[in-house]
């Protein structure tokens, strides 16, 4: 067997639709890799986001070990956030175990890999680098030798619908790919290596931003774009199919092949701010003073960002596009907080609990964790048993179904020394084109409120496909967590799987043959030493949490 692994991350990909475009033959590669292999749904974690959920795939640990729950990190007693990155993250990724016993490996653009680090091959750092950062190489020079051969390294992706339209993110999309197929084939020709590990991004940014184009059934569906657009959405898909086709080719034929997504995707068709709903449940309140009063009236009075928003964007020169909310537009954030109601007018002195981030994370305002904490550590378990029995009560005002579905205490679902960096309540809707929203802008009055800028978002479950060496033929598992794919591969390649990893060895997907020659093994846990965390400064900070928000990642 050819010891050699490819890993390919294909982000926000889902079997809802590879199954469709496979059926509409504009994916014969991966068909062919589902025919030859096993595929299983992939469970990603809570909350299903980028940053948290490749960090659970590379180190095989629940968020409440590796320390990532969100793009950026909360410090306790502090108002600052820190875009995360790599340094953040606790818990060894799976390269850095494949380097250590020797193995020669190359890892390109997967998330939380910035700052790269000192490794047994090359490393290439992910789009949550601040702009104009040339350290994004290990060994540093490969950075000039690739610029050299194709030009600007593209590391960020910016074009959004409502700023550029379908054809401009469409158009940065398949450059941006086509650079990193010529990139990614000059890697695997070029240097030796046993392990590659391949990150397509494009693949969630186009179902962020176009998911309307090509679903009939979305309410922003247009039929004259669609009939525009749609193939040329598709064709990414097939450009991409071509993608995995080509590496397949360069690993060699009797390679083991892995594609992984961090989650799935589905339409965005309203979003619901849970600021919102806390403050007309009264866990949030405002300050009392002169101009809070007056913001809060205009507020109540429907004079908010979404109102300007809509307006101006009629304008000539409305080309804003808020993903999550106005403040999401660069450099909005402070001159809206000045201007409408925002989390700079909250009393914190008499506010419960608050929501940040996506998806459904609720905070309780605990004295002595937040900075400005109101809530003694004694009433903490009935705050919390308080507000999620308000969430379970919630309906939908548009069929009278509950609004939630799964409701969570954070040690229900995370363990580990991180667990106190966890949202004390975590949820997700019961119908997932909903879209809960933890905005710190309040962007509408309105608790539920049409979706706008983005019109796809994520889900639950993403894939898993895998062929070659003893994994089975034309198999499908019933479900896998996207924890068990680190210990599954160390498994495969020979290696004991270390005790502290969450995830377990897929063995439905291994022939019983292999399992019984070679029972799992397992290693205690050797300990680390992070790596120190680096310092951004202030501006960049700001720019990638700017960055962040333009592109709908945080609110």
């Amino acid at each position: 067997m050819n010891d050699k692994l490819l890993v390919i991350g294909l982000d926000g990909a889902s079997f809802n639709v590879l199954d469709a475009l496979i059926e509409k033959g504009y994916l014969p590669n991966l068909a062919n890799l589902i025919a030859e292999g096993s595929r299983a749904n992939l469970e990603t974690t809570f909350p299903p986001i980028t940053a948290v959920a490749w960090s659970s795939f590379m180190t095989g640990k629940n968020p409440g070990k590796h320390g990532i729950f969100e793009f950026i990190l909360r410090r306790h007693s502090s108002k600052r956030e820190l875009a995360v990155n790599a340094t953040f993250r606790e818990g060894r990724a799976l390269w850095d175990m494949l380097s250590d016993a020797g193995k020669r490996v190359a890892v390109h653009n997967f998330p939380c890999t910035y700052p790269p680090h000192e490794i047994n091959g090359l490393m290439i750092a992910d789009f949550m680098t601040p702009r104009g950062r040339k350290d994004i190489t290990y060994p540093a020079g490969l950075l000039e030798e690739l610029e050299e051969r194709f030009g600007p390294y593209r590391l960020h992706l910016s074009q959004t619908y409502g700023g550029a339209g379908a054809a401009g993110v469409l158009d940065e999309l398949f450059d941006e790919l086509d650079y990193k197929i010529q990139v990614t084939r000059y890697l695997m020709t070029r240097y030796e290596w046993d392990a590659f590990f391949q990150y397509f991004w494009g693949t969630d940014r186009i179902q962020h931003e176009l998911w309307h184009v090509i679903d009939d059934s979305h309410p922003r569906h247009d039929p004259e774009e669609a009939r525009l657009y749609r193939e040329r959405v598709y064709e990414y898909f097939r450009r991409v199919d071509d993608a995995v086709g080509q590496l397949i080719t360069f690993a060699g034929r009797d390679a083991m092949v892995w594609i992984a997504s961090d989650h799935g995707f589905g339409p965005a068709h309203k979003y619901c701010s849970f600021n919102i709903w806390l403050l007309q449940e009264g866990f949030l309140n405002m300050k009392r003073d002169r101009l809070t009063r007056l913001k809060n009236m205009l507020f109540r009075a429907g004079l908010t960002p979404e109102t300007a928003f809509r307006v101006v964007k009629k304008l000539p020169l409305g080309r804003l596009r808020p993903a999550r909310g106005v403040s999401s537009q660069p450099g909005a954030s402070k001159l809206l907080s000045t201007l409408f109601l925002s989390f700079n007018d909250v009393d914190w002195s008499r506010t419960v609990a608050f929501s940040k981030g996506n998806y459904g994370q609720i905070y309780v305002n605990l004295k002595g964790r937040e900075p400005e904490g109101a809530v003694e550590e004694s009433d903490y378990d009935a705050v919390c048993e308080k507000i999620i029995e308000r969430l379970r009560d919630l309906k939908d005002p548009l069929t009278g179904r509950p609004l939630i579905g799964e409701v969570f205490r954070r040690e229900e679902i995370y363990s580990g020394p991180r667990v106190a960096d966890a949202p004390d309540i975590a949820f997700l809707p019961s119908d997932m084109r909903y879209l809960p929203l933890g905005n710190a802008d309040f962007t509408s009055n309105k608790f539920i409120s049409d979706a706008f800028g983005i019109s796809g978002c994520h889900r639950m479950h993403g894939v898993l496909i895998a062929k070659g060496g003893p994994v089975k033929v034309g198999f499908q598992a019933d479900e896998a967590r996207i924890t068990d794919v680190a210990p599954t591969l160390l498994y495969l390649l020979g290696y004991e799987v270390p005790d502290d990893m969450d995830g377990r060895v897929l063995e439905e997907m291994i022939s019983e043959e292999y399992l019984a020659s070679r029972p799992v093994r397992f290693a205690a846990s050797a300990g680390e030493e992070r790596d120190q965390e680096i310092k951004y400064s202030e501006e960049e900070n700001e720019e990638i949490i700017e960055r962040l928000k333009n592109l709908g990642y945080i609110g």
